[in-house]
């Protein structure tokens, strides 16, 4: 019995771990897709359907992780200071990132859609992920000066925000309007987005600098 019992479980352990395997092949068609992308980004990208839906999320995760991750580094000295330092600079910084980009993501595909083309959430969701991913480089070059504690890595991560605040919508909605017949012109399709999305910004920036204002105690009365 305790032969067997050891066979057994011998056996059970020398099977792969299904879900490693799984995150196994899915990082390596992710690394080839995040590839190709980079060496072309516009030409690629602007082919891109709902097929890479997936990836398109995938992307977006990345890229509203790598900012916090980079100030979290580069405030590692100031942590002693806070009580959940990561919770403080990356979790929390983190979600809020990925609801905004996310709704980015989503004011395009409504500006696409006023335009009048016919064209699913997934699939732009998918080309909107896909032109983002130069600005993840963007962010990982900042990243990896944060950690070397350059502190011009601020400037690098600031263009990779704003950069493709200003960049991804319009190449999205372009690509999908480029033979458009519809009376109503894309740029105005891509304002709109450009102002839901500040609209959202301003709210997040405000939110946070109250939150600061409350953690730090800043004009806070001393009686």
């Amino acid at each position: 019995m305790v032969t067997g019992g050891a066979s057994a479980a011998s056996i059970e352990a020398a099977r792969p771990n299904e879900h490693l395997e799984k995150a196994k092949n899915v990082s390596k068609l992710y690394f080839g897709y995040f590839m190709s992308l980079l060496k072309s980004p516009l030409s690629k990208g602007s082919r891109i359907g709902e097929e890479h839906f997936v990836n398109g999320l995938i992307t977006i995760i990345l890229y509203s992780l790598i900012l916090p991750l980079s100030m979290y580094f580069a405030l590692r000295d100031y942590g002693s200071f806070m009580d959940s330092p990561f919770l403080t600079i990356v979790i929390k910084p983190f979600l809020t990132m990925a609801v905004f980009v996310f709704l980015m993501s989503v004011f395009t595909f409504c500006a696409v859609k006023v335009v009048g083309e016919h064209v699913s959430f997934k699939s732009a969701v998918a080309r909107f992920g896909a032109i983002l991913v130069p600005f993840i480089a963007i962010f990982a070059l900042g990243l990896l000066m944060s950690l070397f504690g350059i502190y011009e890595f601020v400037f690098v991560l600031a263009l990779g925000l704003f950069g493709a605040i200003f960049t991804v919508p319009a190449i999205v909605v372009m690509s999908y309007t480029r033979h458009s017949t519809s009376k109503f012109d894309p740029l105005y399709g891509i304002i709109l987005t450009y102002v839901a999305s500040f609209i959202v910004f301003g709210l997040i920036l405000k939110g946070f600098i109250m939150n600061m204002i409350d953690t730090l105690g800043i004009f806070s009365s001393p009686f």
